[in-house]
């Protein structure tokens, strides 16, 4: 049996496969056909009602769908795929995103590159720290935002001193 959760426009349902000519649909039994028209285009029979769908690909899981004329938003996943899915969503939420970038030597601020508030990618220069006569670029080790600045051009920090954070 093929099991899918089918998110129309951000309402869900359950749909399974039963076999070429029945299916659940939130565990209610009907009876389908369905017709290739064309290779985006389908006739859907569910008991005695005709839908004429457009069908486009977005990506993976997510589908374009003209049914009548109107317009859906389509995600479809197995039930594996959606159980997965929200538990991604949930460990976002209590996993701490801030990352404290240190100075990894003690040395001189001679640039700030960026400041806060400014959207950065992983491998960004964010600022210059001179050590021992040699120009250093500190890069941001993830994406994200910078949320805090903790030095200013020309002064002086040790080793382990806290130079920004990323969110």
């Amino acid at each position: 049996m093929n099991e899918f959760i089918i998110s129309l426009n951000g309402n869900k349902m359950k749909v399974n496969i039963i076999d070429e000519t029945q299916a659940s649909l939130n565990g209610k039994i009907v009876n389908y056909e369905l017709i290739n028209l064309n290779a985006h285009t389908k006739l859907l029979r569910i008991n005695d009602l005709f839908y004429e769908i457009y069908s486009d690909k977005i990506d993976n899981e997510k589908y374009s769908l003209f049914i009548n004329g109107k317009y859906f938003s389509t995600i479809v996943r197995t039930e594996l795929q959606e159980r997965a899915t929200k538990l991604l969503d949930e460990a976002k939420g209590t996993f701490n995103s801030k990352i404290e970038v240190k100075a990894p030597m003690p040395g001189m601020i001679l640039k700030l590159k960026k400041k806060p508030g400014d959207d950065i990618s992983a491998g960004e220069s964010v600022l210059i720290l001179e050590a021992m006569k040699m120009e250093n670029d500190v890069k941001a080790p993830t994406g994200g935002k910078i949320t805090t600045v903790n030095v200013k051009e020309g002064i002086a920090v040790d080793k382990g001193d806290s130079l920004f954070v990323i969110e």
